[in-house]
């Protein structure tokens, strides 16, 4: 980015670390509003997208150009209104559904450990043979009692970590913000290094993350979390108030 430009890029340099900053320090306090916004955008987009292209042409005669603007308009409101409703129970789902696969997984891989992967997996095969599953070993596997044992314990595992997710998705959902913020800023920071050393600013080529950045700004954010709002109950159900 050459120094004519330089105004415009020291601007998006100042709203990615203002919005990362933000992010660190008010997390528990935006995700609300944040998940509100993605939720009304979403819905408008999607519905947008359904009334101009997906129902003309389902239709047998295209409407006309007003018409369609009018459909896709009302497709708009529709669709805001029914993501500001659906998409904030899509997330709390799908974090109990990531948490219960990943603590699922993760018990298997532990407890059952590599010579169970290795059963799935033949390194000498190439394409889509290299992760082929052959049936007979699958049903001599899942038929070993250890393994149903291990099996068992996994999903009993995983069902916890579901439910823990569920009522602490506030929790969750605050960390990810602190983590979404504190990724922000730390990508800024070699670029205000180059800044303070009278280099032009190149933001796309200087944008790098600054991983003990991150970690600093990530435990300051939690450790401000926790200061402003445990008070309130931080880590309770469905809200940390």
């Amino acid at each position: 980015m050459s120094l004519s430009s330089e105004p415009f890029a020291l601007a998006v340099l100042a709203v990615n670390t203002l919005v990362g900053a933000v992010l660190v320090v008010s997390a528990y306090g935006l995700k609300d509003h944040v998940l509100g916004w993605i939720s009304w955008l979403g819905g408008a987009i999607v519905g947008g997208f359904v009334g101009w292209v997906v129902v003309p042409e389902l239709t047998a005669a295209p409407p006309a150009g007003g018409e369609r603007l009018l459909l896709a308009g009302a497709a708009v409101l529709i669709g805001t209104v029914l993501g500001r409703v659906l998409i904030p129970l899509a997330a709390r789902f799908a974090v109990s559904i990531a948490a219960f696969v990943f603590a699922t997984l993760a018990v298997l891989v532990l407890t059952a450990g590599e010579s169970l992967l290795r059963q799935f997996y033949r390194p000498g095969a190439s394409g889509a043979d290299a992760v082929a599953v052959d049936a007979a070993i699958e049903s001599s596997l899942l038929s070993q009692p250890a393994f149903q044992r291990f099996l068992l314990i996994a999903v009993v595992v995983g069902a916890v970590a579901g439910l823990l997710a569920l009522r602490y998705y506030d929790s969750i959902i605050t960390l990810s913000l602190v983590a979404l913020g504190a990724g922000l800023v730390a990508t800024t920071v070699p670029v205000w290094r180059a800044v303070a050393a009278g280099e032009p600013v190149a933001f796309v080529e200087q944008a790098t993350l600054s991983n003990p950045a991150f970690a600093a700004l990530f435990v300051a954010g939690i450790a401000v979390q926790y200061v402003r709002h445990s008070v309130d109950g931080l880590g309770g159900s469905d809200t940390l108030a």
